[in-house]
């Protein structure tokens, strides 16, 4: 069976092996070379920074962050790459190197992944056509990290130590305003206020008391006031009568005193005086009614200004107890507000005052840090150089399908070789079984069989050669373009 189908299964084995070999010498030398980025962990962690993040997220972030635009186009100048590959555009050379750069994570052992303790370090592995190449971009997207991460995290810290402090002050400003409103809302509605309704209730019985008392001393020199105009007239009477018979009287003592004593006697003086005063004597009592009346009407009028005033103190606290409830209202959402701002005052003292504390931390190289371990050195082999043996696995599987080919070719077309094979397939022993004489056109045909074969390994054998570069002045063919070319 294996000889019948031996030029099919030599093709098969020659050409697989010289596919192989094809593929083996097309494909280029990719040198790779990785560099180690250790995370120190600090014990404070700022909540708004990436090091509270779980290490999946970070690393993704570190990814998105060095495989950025701007950042690939800055490697591409900095290490000059793609010289070679003029023809290439940018979005070419981009894709190209986001394709040959791998980010992978070192995680803690025993501790979860979704803690910010899971991740130890960052392995940043690059591939280039050169070993130089290949650990230049390592170093440089190694060192990107560790600098971008101070930078960034000393912007950020910047960015919102401003944003804290403005808004610090607005809120303080905000809040100084509103206490000045609520200071000068309480003193104009003082009376309002849900506080003064109880003092209120108490000055309100204080008011009706005092009412009452001016009531009675208003009624009291009211009658006073009457007794007095009733009984002025009659007591004036009374008095004129006494008052002329003692002026008569005095007339003459003062005359016989003249007759007998000098003209400037003490005693005279003494009785013209006294002369005088009895001649006053009538208008000083209307003059004495005139001023206890008046002193009345004062008093009157001064009671009558307190009840006055009483009165207009109670419509005052009438009208005050009235509104009471929307002033009640007013204030207390002017206190929610206050207090809504008091927490949010406090709240970001507290956050500026963290964020100053990331800042000393920072200062004093306390907090979490990216530390190159190891940086990529040029790797010595290729990173795919086992070329051996794939090409043992290419001739191994090329048996195996000229076999499985032969094999199924046997079945869909097999020959009787045997009686044991005749007698099962018809049911009938052969009485007589002689062997198959070859004819001339048979041996022909067996000759141009064998020079076929041994013509199809000449052939191989010399194809294999020159694609190894064995044959001197016949060069290898050339090798077909990769994502790393222009890398080196």
């Amino acid at each position: 069976m294996l000889w019948r189908r031996m030029p099919l299964m030599l093709t098969i084995v020659v050409v697989g092996i010289l596919i192989s070999f094809h593929l083996i010498v097309s494909s280029p030398k990719v040198y790779e070379s990785s560099a180690l980025i250790q995370i120190d962990t600090s014990a404070a962690v700022d909540p708004n920074s990436d090091s509270s993040l779980p290490a999946s997220r970070r690393v993704q972030l570190i990814e998105q962050r060095l495989m950025a635009r701007s950042n690939i186009l800055e490697v591409i100048k900095e290490l000059e790459l793609f010289k070679d590959a003029p023809q290439l555009s940018d979005s070419e050379k981009i894709s190209a190197l986001r394709t040959t750069t791998r980010i992978d994570s070192v995680s803690n052992p025993g501790v979860s992944t979704e803690s910010r303790m899971s991740l130890a370090a960052i392995v940043i592995t690059s591939r280039a056509e050169t070993p130089a190449t290949a650990a230049a971009i390592a170093n440089y997207f190694a060192n990107s990290v560790v600098n971008r991460d101070r930078e960034n995290r000393q912007a950020r810290i910047k960015e919102s130590r401003e944003y804290l402090t403005n808004e610090e002050a607005r809120t303080s400003d905000a809040l100084s305003a509103l206490d000045r409103e609520i200071a000068a809302f309480s003193t104009q509605n003082e009376d309002a206020l849900p506080t003064s309704q109880e003092n209120l209730g108490i000055e309100l019985a204080q008011l009706n008391e005092t009412e009452n008392t001016l009531d009675r001393e208003i009624m009291a020199l009211q009658r006073d006031q009457l007794t007095l105009v009733a009984g002025g007239n009659t007591a004036a009477e009374r008095s004129a009568s006494t008052i002329v018979q003692q002026i008569r009287n005095a007339e003459v003592e003062l005359a016989q005193a003249r007759r007998t004593l000098a003209p400037d006697h003490p005693e005279i003086k003494r009785l013209e005086d006294n002369l005088k005063r009895l001649n006053t004597g009538d208008e000083a009592v209307s003059e004495i009614v005139r001023r206890q009346l008046e002193l009345n009407e004062a008093q009157l009028s001064n009671l009558r200004g307190q009840k006055a005033r009483q009165q207009q103190r109670r419509q005052q606290i009438e009208q005050a107890r009235a509104r009471s409830p929307q002033v009640a209202e007013k204030l207390e959402a002017m206190s929610r507000e206050q207090r809504r701002l008091q927490d949010r005052y406090s709240e970001v003292s507290r956050q500026l005052a963290q964020v100053e504390t990331q800042q000393l931390l920072m200062d004093n190289d306390q907090t979490e840090r990216f530390v190159i371990l190891e940086k990529a050195v040029p790797p010595e082999y290729p990173a795919f150089s086992n070329r051996k043996k794939r090409a043992a696995m290419g001739a191994i599987g090329s048996f195996g399908l000229a076999a499985v080919i032969a094999f199924a070719l046997e079945l869909m077309n097999p020959v009787l070789r045997r009686t044991e094979q005749f007698a099962k397939l018809t049911g009938t022993r052969p009485v007589v079984s002689l062997p198959y004489r070859k004819s001339r056109r048979d041996l022909l045909r067996g000759k141009l069989r064998i020079t076929y074969m041994v013509v199809l390994l000449v052939v191989g054998a010399f194809v294999a050669l020159w694609l190894l570069g064995k044959i001197p002045g016949l060069p290898s063919p050339s090798i077909v373009a990769t994502p790393t070319d222009g890398l080196g």
